[in-house]
């Protein structure tokens, strides 16, 4: 399994920098590149049946508030069939690896179903790239460590091929904290793999990068909502006068009622 992958790592490598670079302005939490070329598992005859996830976080610590999220880009391949397929792919997102085996309570966060995927062909010998973007509305990390994991899981498998993930090793893990092992669940139960015992270059890590959300105005602890805390912050502020004021929420340089009235307005849990 893990020979297959170096055969194609080369030209794998450009694609990832590229993508990286063009994201950087984005917002990015955690990101992994596809150095070690593609990883296909799903075919016709299990597709209806696994599911395969990894794991990692975003940090930085125990007391660090939590993170959210805006979507989450995949990284995908295929491999054997010179015509193109489709799949609908259950995706979902837990605290911690999925598995429970490694980390985070494994609890999902979000899950949702893309319908349609195109699966495109494959030259012989060769895996074909291409990646998905799954919109994480409201999802926020657990705080702490900010554990993440993730799965997918195939339905209406519709390809002659094999399908699956472009993988990274650790030398391109850009942003947040992997895990050398991904998950897999056989229909009854889940265990860990990697592709071989070098710690670096023979990870399982697969290729994803995760964006941020925009920052929620009013939420000046950091802690998902507007509430009491931001409240105390603002009249513990008052009338103070400069710049880059956290509670200056309005950007008069000053905290006053106008900034009492951004925090009232936003009153409630972040978007």
């Amino acid at each position: 399994m893990f020979t297959s992958l170096k055969s194609i790592a080369a030209g794998a490598a450009f694609a990832a920098l590229a993508i990286i670079t063009g994201a950087s302005a984005q917002n990015v939490v955690f990101s992994s590149g596809d150095d070690l070329g593609s990883f296909t598992p799903f075919n016709a005859s299990n597709a209806a049946v696994v599911m395969y996830g990894d794991s990692g976080w975003l940090g930085p610590g125990p007391g660090a508030p939590g993170v959210g999220l805006s979507s989450i880009k995949l990284r995908l391949a295929t491999w054997g069939s010179n015509v193109p397929g489709s799949t609908d792919i259950e995706f979902t997102l837990n605290d911690g690896d999925p598995s429970r085996l490694v980390f985070g309570t494994g609890d999902v966060l979000y899950s949702t179903t893309i319908e349609g995927v195109k699966l495109p062909p494959a030259q012989p010998g060769v895996a074909t790239f291409f990646e998905i973007d799954i919109p994480l509305p409201g999802v926020r990390t657990r705080g702490g460590f900010n554990n993440v994991g993730w799965s997918i899981k195939c339905r209406n498998f519709n390809y002659a091929g094999q399908f699956g993930f472009q993988v990274s090793s650790c030398t391109t893990q850009y942003l947040g904290f992997y895990t050398n092992n991904a998950s897999f669940f056989n229909g009854n139960g889940w265990s860990l793999f990697a592709f071989g015992p070098n710690s670096c270059t023979q990870i399982a890590q697969f290729s994803v990068t995760i964006f941020d959300a925009p920052p929620c105005v009013g939420d000046i602890n950091s802690d998902g909502a507007v509430d009491s805390a931001d409240l105390g912050s603002v009249l513990s502020a008052w009338g103070s006068v400069g710049k880059s004021i956290p509670e200056d929420l309005n950007g008069d340089f000053q905290v006053d009622s106008g900034d009492l009235g951004v925090l009232l307005s936003a009153w409630g849990a972040c978007p």
